[in-house]
């Protein structure tokens, strides 16, 4: 049981960049370590489909043995702030399909790949930080927070939380039983028979675009077939992820590109509001200076 907070912000006495270091005490979790370490290698981090959380550091706990750091950097929830356009919602799911096909070419499931595991780097839409804790604030912890359009500032999302992952070799029937993760919607995680961690984790995700961008926006209809593909209860005939993303690419190029631009989004829930202001901010406001970025990540 974790007694003390998992993850706090530090500071790199090499350059001042402000980092997340996150306490893994569990040694079953202790595997996540060399995952993530292994996919920022120089060889793996070229990849530009590698979304991985990058790593930067490792160390021990002075004072319990038992206890592992793990450096990395500052993130915030893939949907927060909210998406504004549709185009936005394109790149999302580009980028985290693509990312998953990457994950398990390499023969890695993920096995928990729920929303609060999918971050995105922030800094280019919120150049001016946020605090750790208060996260729609400035470091100072008053200010709010006026994030950029990221249609403009593309971001980039990553994987976190890989405390539950498997590592299958090649050639090897990848079964199991584990609970697999924190989607208690999964079918196959009711039946008591060994399943594909990897077939799980496209419906899981499936389950994210379903519950975080269809049924909370209008506009997103195109991915109706995407995730009815995804979440197919039989994870025998599930597709895996090359297949997900085969599937996507043919609706994305079926898309008006330069509609999709201008195409802003709706909340679907008249009762629902946007966490920030829905007018994006001025591109002057990237010219303040720009504080330090504190995460208020608390999932990885």
């Amino acid at each position: 049981m974790q007694i003390l907070p998992q993850v706090l912000d530090g500071i790199r006495r090499q350059d001042g960049l402000v980092v997340c270091i996150k306490m893994i005490q569990d040694p079953k979790k202790m595997r996540q370590i060399k995952i993530v370490e292994y996919f920022s290698t120089r060889r793996m981090s070229s990849d530009t489909r590698n979304h991985v959380v990058p790593f930067y550091d490792t160390f021990g706990d002075s004072f319990s043995p038992h206890i592992q750091y793990m450096v990395m950097p500052v993130l915030r929830k893939f949907d927060d702030p909210e998406f504004l356009s549709v185009c936005e919602v394109v790149d999302f799911v580009s980028q985290v399909l693509e990312g998953l096909s990457f994950l398990h070419e390499n023969n890695v499931a993920h096995h928990n790949l729920t929303g609060e595991h999918i971050m995105m780097d922030a800094k280019s839409i919120i150049p001016t930080g946020w605090h750790f804790v208060s996260h729609f604030c400035e470091p100072d912890g008053m200010t709010k927070i006026s994030p950029l359009e990221r249609k403009h500032l593309p971001v980039r999302y990553y994987f976190v939380g890989f405390g539950n992952c498997y590592h299958i070799p090649p050639n090897t029937t990848p079964l199991v039983r584990d609970i697999g993760g924190n989607d208690g919607d999964v079918p196959e995680l009711f039946k008591g028979q060994p399943y594909d961690p990897f077939k799980l984790d496209i419906y899981t995700l499936g389950n994210v675009f379903l519950k975080d961008l269809l049924r909370k926006y209008h506009s997103l209809d195109f991915l109706h077939n995407l995730i009815e593909s995804m979440r197919t209860p039989d994870f025998t005939q599930r597709p895996n992820a090359q297949m997900v993303l085969r599937l996507w690419y043919r609706i994305r190029d079926g898309l008006d590109e330069d509609a999709i631009e201008n195409w802003r989004l709706r909340f679907k829930d008249p009762n629902v509001r946007p966490r920030y202001s829905e007018e994006p901010s001025s591109a002057a406001s990237s010219t303040r200076s720009n504080k330090r970025d504190i995460s208020s990540i608390l999932n990885l």
